[in-house]
């Protein structure tokens, strides 16, 4: 595997290891500390911790969450790495109620030190309606 594969591998590894968390910590593990976030909410933070309460307050009301990756883009050039994906979330509330979101992701790494940081992560779900997770290509 070339350089590039490995470091291909190595952001989508960290991404799929972000969608299996459960609590700040492990979300943010792969995060620097200057990372900028934009959430679903309206809610954006520079830096770990802000994230990372967040993400507790938010999962301490689950009792279970489970993402699907649908669709996966992922770049790597020279230092820089981007991870763009298609998510289906199935959340159980510790109330009952269930829910299920569609969101896109993009997730922008660096190379730093010896592995991969995450610079800047932006999560949206889309407007206008319902949308089924396909993207139109030429």
């Amino acid at each position: 595997m070339t350089e590039t594969a490995q470091d291909r591998e190595a952001i989508i590894s960290i991404v799929r290891e972000m969608a299996e968390s459960m609590t700040g910590a492990q979300s943010t593990r792969h995060w620097a500390s200057d990372v900028l976030w934009f959430d679903i909410p309206p809610f954006a933070s520079r830096g770990v911790a802000p994230a990372s309460k967040l993400f507790d307050d938010t999962f301490a009301t689950f009792e279970s969450c489970r993402v699907d990756i649908l669709e996966l883009d992922a770049t790597v050039n020279g230092d820089m790495g981007i991870v763009c994906t298609i998510q289906s979330t199935d959340i159980v509330l510790k109330d009952g109620s269930a829910k299920q979101i569609i969101t896109r992701q993009t997730d922008c790494f660096e190379r730093r030190g010896d592995g991969w940081e995450l610079i800047h992560q932006h999560a949206s779900v889309p407007s206008g309606g319902a949308w089924d997770g396909t993207i139109t290509t030429v």
